[in-house]
């Protein structure tokens, strides 16, 4: 579990205020929280958050109570990037919950040594388990594959008590050559 903690204050200004103040507006709700509009400061919520993405989990310090929180929602400007609004949800350990995680492809690098890439179709899969066993990500080492190879849902490994809730034969990748359709015809035709 993630130690980030991060410090929110109750709000009743609206949004736009909160922004121009430099503050990201928010909600916080789960089972022992009824829904609450926060403010968390934007420097902090960008540093704490780098590297970490939707459906990380944080500690969230509100007043004096400290919960542990998945990011369910983070609404960005489409044009500048600028992180609009965050929606959070209070979980404990023992919560069996579904989120949505990014699937991260490792060993691009040996493919490319090889003339060969990765195409990928699907980034994140829905996996369900207690909160406490969820993992950020999950990771798949797709460097000793060959062309033509697929990377199924299947192929994934995850811990004791964590489904996928994805077809199994979902194709997640295909290795394919790194060569253009046009040098293949040219050597071809030599």
């Amino acid at each position: 579990m993630s130690q980030t903690v991060l410090c929110a204050a109750e709000r009743t200004e609206k949004a736009s205020k909160v922004r121009k103040m430099g503050f990201i507006p928010g909600v916080v709700y789960g089972k022992d929280l009824k829904s609450t509009s926060i403010k968390l400061d934007q420097r902090e919520f960008r540093r704490v958050l780098k590297g970490h993405s939707k459906n990380s989990k944080v500690q969230l310090k509100l007043g004096e109570n400290l919960w542990t929180c998945i990011i369910k929602e983070i609404q960005k400007d489409p044009i500048n990037g600028e992180v609009l609004h965050v929606e959070m949800q209070t979980i404990h350990n023992d919560d069996r919950i579904r989120l949505k995680v990014p699937v991260i492809f490792q060993g691009k690098e040996k493919l490319a040594l090889k003339q060969q890439l990765l195409q990928e179709f699907i980034s994140e899969v829905e996996i369900m388990g207690k909160a406490a066993d969820l993992p950020e990500f999950i990771s798949i080492d797709v460097g000793d594959r060959e062309i033509g190879d697929k990377i199924t849902v299947e192929d994934l490994q995850l811990g004791e008590g964590i489904r996928i809730m994805e077809d199994k034969n979902e194709i997640l990748a295909v290795i394919t050559s790194a060569k253009s359709e046009g040098e293949e015809v040219e050597s071809a035709a030599s």
